[in-house]
């Protein structure tokens, strides 16, 4: 596959040319095709925080003329590494929104399963992604992750984050699966609600918070009240 593809960049070009409201999934099929190769230009600073906080590598359709050439798949690896998702403006004078947004977990996504919205063998939950909190217990079998379901990239990145965000002393996650829910299988972090006070809506937040750095249709849970995290793997 060739990088920086200046024939992808004028099919992007001919995509942002149409109305917002216009953009049906036919839309987003070819954006999502096009863009990961396409010749794109940075901005100085590269990254900048976005409205919901997350910070983001930004790039744009490039002017007319010579560029130092970027594409998504170029800085793909940097992203992951960094803990940032990327947004795609329709120039370099941003004087719109972003034309797109990309997510740290839709990067996973695109370096694991070859496509940016989720893993092709995991069952989506019902309603599209949800976040799981219980207090219930029973039996449910526990491991950890493999470096497929949760490279060590992204450990890094939820890690620092929930450290650096949420003050977590000792983040750690486990693979669970547990016969009663649906989709049975869950990403779970030793978060609970005792770290919220009681506070159940909190603790949803704080895990619609992590969820920015998973593939759509993986889902988390909290760590159900009197389990210990000993058998969990370290995010860092």
């Amino acid at each position: 596959m060739t990088k920086f593809d200046l024939t992808k960049t004028r099919v992007l070009e001919a995509l942002f040319a149409v109305p917002r409201e216009g953009r049906d999934e036919q839309w987003r099929q070819r954006f999502l095709a096009a863009a990961p190769d396409a010749t794109l230009a940075a901005f100085d600073p590269q990254v900048e925080r976005g409205p919901d906080g997350f910070p983001y590598f930004q790039l744009a359709m490039p002017d007319t003329g010579p560029v130092t050439a970027f594409c998504i798949s170029h800085v793909l690896d940097f992203c992951l590494d960094n803990g940032l998702g990327i947004a795609v403006f329709g120039n370099v004078r941003r004087a719109d929104p972003p034309e797109w947004v990309f997510t740290y977990g839709n990067l996973l996504s695109y370096s694991v399963h070859g496509n940016f919205d989720c893993d092709p063998a995991e069952p989506a939950s019902p309603g599209g992604p949800r976040s799981i909190t219980t207090t219930e217990t029973h039996e449910m079998l526990i491991a950890g992750p493999s470096e497929t379901y949760l490279p060590a990239c992204a450990r890094k990145a939820i890690g620092s984050f929930l450290g650096d965000a949420f003050g977590h002393p000792d983040p750690r996650v486990a693979l669970v699966f547990d016969p009663k829910l649906e989709p049975p299988r869950y990403r779970m972090v030793n978060l609970t609600l005792d770290h919220y006070g009681g506070d159940r809506e909190k603790l949803r937040a704080a895990l619609q918070y992590l969820s920015w750095f998973l593939p759509g249709n993986y889902s988390l849970m909290s760590m159900p009240a009197g389990w210990t995290a000993d058998n969990f793997v370290p995010l860092a």
